[in-house]
């Protein structure tokens, strides 16, 4: 070890290696990083369910009180997918936070009714939110619902409370699935039955005749 140290020493070109401003500070910044890897326990991944990554959401990016908050995720049926929901909503859109609180709750999709709420709003000129939000929550698909809307009111150049109604209503039932039961059409275009014969075939059974002793061909003497 001596020996090492004193070869070092010895030998000017190695005391004369410096190292540049840029690569001193990488240096330090990973001796740093590596301290407090070191101080810092890690938590598992697991530790964080997704109730509490739902609560933290709402009240870090909605701003939500952390009473309603708790209330809000553990009544919720997907709280990360709910959160995702009222952030984005609170976000990017009008909206008041307790409207995407609501218009949030018990849906089946709520990331997908969070895009359609966004689609619908920064895509149209006289939309209203709260109309938005409800019409969006009361879709089955609501991401095809906002391309029906947007598509309409660019196109045919539909206002968009028309619109909404038009798409909306497209949902329900569709006429070549399920058509008016109580439609009777007109007697004239009813194509006439031709009349089939009420015939019967003839069940009386026939008589069954005895044999008799005379002989069909007698002999004569």
């Amino acid at each position: 070890m001596m020996s090492r140290q004193s070869g070092v020493e010895s030998n000017p070109s190695l005391r004369s290696i410096t190292l540049p401003p840029l690569g001193r500070l990488c240096a330090s910044q990973l001796v740093l990083a590596g301290l407090m890897a070191i101080a810092i326990p890690i938590r598992p991944a697991a530790a964080y369910t997704e109730f509490q990554i739902c609560a933290a959401e709402l009240v870090r990016f909605a701003s939500v009180a952390p009473e309603l908050a708790s209330v809000a995720c553990g009544q919720a049926l997907r709280p990360e997918d709910y959160s995702r929901c009222v952030v984005t909503i609170s976000l990017r859109t009008p909206a008041a936070t307790q409207e995407a609180l609501q218009a949030c709750t018990r849906v089946r999709r709520p990331v997908e009714l969070s895009r359609c709420v966004v689609d619908i709003t920064d895509r149209t000129r006289d939309s209203e939110v709260p109309s938005v939000l409800s019409y969006c929550r009361r879709s089955l698909l609501p991401i095809r619902f906002s391309e029906c809307v947007t598509g309409l009111t660019r196109e045919v150049d539909f206002a968009t409370p028309r619109a909404l109604d038009a798409c909306i209503a497209a949902e329900d039932f569709p006429r070549q699935l399920f058509p008016n039961p109580n439609f009777v059409p007109p007697a004239s275009s009813q194509p006439t039955l031709p009349t089939v014969p009420n015939v019967l075939p003839n069940l009386t059974p026939t008589p069954i005749i005895p044999p008799s002793d005379t002989p069909v061909n007698p002999v004569r003497f």
